[in-house]
């Protein structure tokens, strides 16, 4: 089921600058990479907390009538609940993720695992003014979202810091366990980045007369507004700076509302004031959110090749459609997406402007009435100006937001297939690494992100297989006057994200998934449908299939070739069972009589990769194979003479016990003529073809049959 050929690398383009890439490879730097991970944890939290605030807030009279009613009011105490466990505590949880993750992505998270989380969210109480009277329950949800990521990354940085410096004493207790030597070890460290926040805060309030860090934050971000009055600057500079803010994870309307207050609340005699008020924003800006983040979700599913990125968004679209979009903020996620920054500021600028110019002419009449920020879109633009013109002009701000974002993202998913692609060179990486030092693969309980892809390819190979999207393609073989004899069937599993998944992983997921003897089964029943349609097309039906030894030595298997004969979907004189010779060094005598099983059913029996080994050799003299496949290794080093004596001895030995000799990797016309000068007459590589899917293979043979001179019997061994 392998290949022996390989898939050309797909052409890189350079990340996007915002977030450049790390040395090694990676996604970006530690420290982005370690806030995009926090956030995304985050997102079972996010999950609920957004359904339990739709359901909560759906604007329908209906459904509000029927929350007060249930059960004595008791539903939307549940979702009340479920709403500030959540979204009520969210930089509290992205404190202690964000620096967890930073954590884990060290050298040695020993050191830093678990003592950095409790540090940071320590920290972090310190700077949201925790105990002050002026203090907010609020900076403990989504307005702290800022304030948590900085405490969770600079607070982890100080006490690597502090860790790593040799000259800090380091107390260790004798006998007690690593978890406790841990702790007393963080112990320095943790006071030392715990007083320099607590010293740090402390500067800031006595500096500033501010309950700390986050109300700073607040007072310099209301700052940029000045003594401004309602205008279309003042507008775009709302939109930017609200957008810019949930960008860094903060709630940017909240953060803001003093600000909107001050200027489009109270407009007095401003030019603009019928113009510019809460609806304006809400109806016609934030369509689906902060971002315009339902032309986002629009332009992912129409798009996007990702099928993850639009399970998601057909997930977020429900709570999008009532403008509660923290599911997509945090869970594609677009907080501190480089490659959605551009987008995410553009396009609420660009509604402003066209809602702007559309009232203005008097094209739509001004939002007026208050609505609901849950009303669902085309429904606000009604509600809020009392007729149809408004509704198509969230339409066309729509399209216009969806325009916006496309280019963005396909650049995305450009990026998405460069890091699939390491997160695949990796997984097989460290699959050769084991199998060469001969240690068990067990990828899918691999740590890391190698054991995550393993064990999420492993569960995207079970749908595969239920719902037929495995390919099988064959490869041509020929002979030395250049007809095709026959082919090999070689497993192809086209993945929706990372392409062609190397055949040796597929097989290795499928193994410790328990669903190996059900693949095999796939790829012989398809190479006999493959067979038998070549014969229907006169075209050499032979096919070599791979089989593994835990399938070979399966009697459940061969029954299952014997249930397949006996209906006619397989002919045995057209398969040819191949296996490597290292599989033919665990041969027993109840092997043995399992391959004579097979032969008697009409299987010929093929080694792979043959190098003339002991066991091999018993197993050829006692006629159990009908052909041996060269050794990759001796066919590429051809010119090396100890290797073409090799080849000559297994072509004379091959003469002698009556066996055919196929050699593969034949990419070149010279190495073919020098395999024929000394008795190899069996060919496969690229000099005929790659592996090719069935109908493209079906044509090659037979565009090549037709362009082939009748010249008679073919001089090479027929397979």
């Amino acid at each position: 089921m392998t290949s022996h050929d390989s898939e050309p690398d797909a052409g890189s383009t350079r990340p996007f600058p915002l977030f450049p890439a790390s040395r090694d490879g990676g996604r970006g730097h530690v420290v982005v990479r370690a806030i995009k991970t926090g956030l995304v944890m985050m997102l079972p939290i996010v999950l609920l907390g957004s359904f339990s605030l739709m359901l909560r807030s759906l604007p329908l009279p209906v459904w509000q009538h029927f929350l007060e009613a249930f059960a004595g009011g008791l539903l939307p105490r549940l979702l009340l609940a479920l709403q500030y466990a959540t979204f009520g505590l969210l930089s509290v949880y992205l404190t202690l993720l964000v620096s967890f993750s930073y954590a884990q992505s060290d050298k040695h998270p020993e050191a830093l695992l678990p003592q950095a989380p409790i540090t940071s969210l320590v920290c972090f109480f310190l700077l949201i003014g925790f105990g002050d009277e002026r203090f907010s329950l609020d900076s403990l949800g989504i307005n702290g979202m800022f304030t948590a990521i900085f405490a969770a990354v600079v607070s982890s940085l100080c006490m690597r810091f502090f860790q790593r410096r040799k000259r800090l004493p380091v107390f260790y207790s004798e006998g007690s366990d690593i978890a406790f030597n841990n702790a007393v070890r963080a112990v320095l460290p943790s006071f030392l980045t715990i007083g320099l926040f607590a010293l740090g805060n402390e500067g800031l309030v006595l500096a500033f007369d501010v309950s700390g860090f986050q109300d700073l934050f607040i007072r310099l971000a209301e700052a940029c507004f000045g003594h401004l009055r309602p205008s279309l600057f003042s507008a775009l500079l709302y939109a930017f700076m609200t957008n810019l803010l949930w960008f860094f994870g903060v709630h940017g309307t909240n953060v803001l509302e003093g600000a909107f207050q001050s200027i489009f609340a109270h407009p007095g005699l401003a030019p603009d004031a019928a113009v510019f008020n809460k609806s304006f924003f809400d109806v016609f800006v934030a369509l689906g959110g902060s971002g315009s983040t339902l032309a986002l979700l629009l332009a992912v599913l129409a798009f996007s090749r990702h099928r993850g990125s639009r399970r998601l968004m057909a997930v977020a679209l429900g709570p999008m459609l009532f403008n509660i979009n923290e599911l997509v903020i945090f869970g594609l996620p677009v907080a501190f997406n480089g490659y959605l920054l551009i987008p995410f500021l553009a396009a609420p600028l660009l509604c402003t402007l066209t809602t702007y110019f559309a009232m203005s002419v008097g094209l739509v009449p001004p939002a007026g009435d208050a609505v609901a920020w849950t009303t669902p879109v085309l429904l606000g633009g009604y509600a809020a100006t009392g007729s149809v013109a408004g509704s198509l002009l969230q339409a066309f701000n729509l399209l216009v937001g969806v325009a916006v974002y496309r280019p963005f993202v396909r650049l995305l998913d450009r990026e998405k297939d460069r890091q699939a692609a390491r997160g695949m060179r990796a997984l097989v990486k460290l699959l050769a690494e084991r199998q060469e030092r001969g240690l068990p693969p067990d990828l899918m309980r691999a740590e890391g992100p190698p054991g995550v892809l393993a064990r999420m390819l492993a569960a995207d190979l079970g749908h595969a297989l239920n719902r037929g999207e495995l390919e099988l393609h064959h490869q041509a073989q020929f002979d030395s006057a250049g007809s095709c004899v026959g082919s090999e069937a070689l497993l192809r599993w086209p993945h929706p994200v990372f392409g062609f998944v190397a055949p040796p992983l597929v097989v290795q997921l499928a193994e410790e998934s328990k669903r190996l003897g059900e693949l095999e089964r796939w790829v012989f029943t398809e190479a006999g449908r493959h067979a038998a349609a070549l014969r229907e097309r006169g075209l050499p039906a032979k096919t070599c299939v791979n089989l593994t030894p835990s399938t070979l030595y399966d009697a459940a298997f061969l029954d299952h070739l014997r249930s397949k004969i006996a209906e006619g979907a397989l002919r045995p004189e057209d398969l040819l069972i191949e296996i490597t010779e290292q599989t033919s060094l665990l041969f027993t005598g109840e092997s043995s009589a399992l391959l004579k099983s097979y032969r008697a059913l009409g299987f010929r029996l093929v080694i792979d990769d043959f190098s003339m080994g002991h066991t091999s050799l018993k197993y050829l003299q006692d006629n159990e194979f009908d052909m041996v496949k060269l050794d990759g290794a001796l066919v590429r080093d051809l010119t090396n003479p100890r290797s073409r004596e090799i080849i000559v001895s297994i072509v004379s030995l091959a003469e002698a016990l009556r066996f055919a000799v196929l050699a593969e990797y034949v990419e070149t016309e010279d190495v073919r003529r020098r395999l024929e000068n000394i008795g190899v007459t069996l060919y496969q590589g690229y000099l005929y073809s790659p592996a090719l899917p069935f109908e493209r293979f079906a044509t090659f043979v037979e565009a090549r049959a037709g362009a082939r001179p009748e010249d008679g019997p073919a001089s090479g061994r027929r397979l």
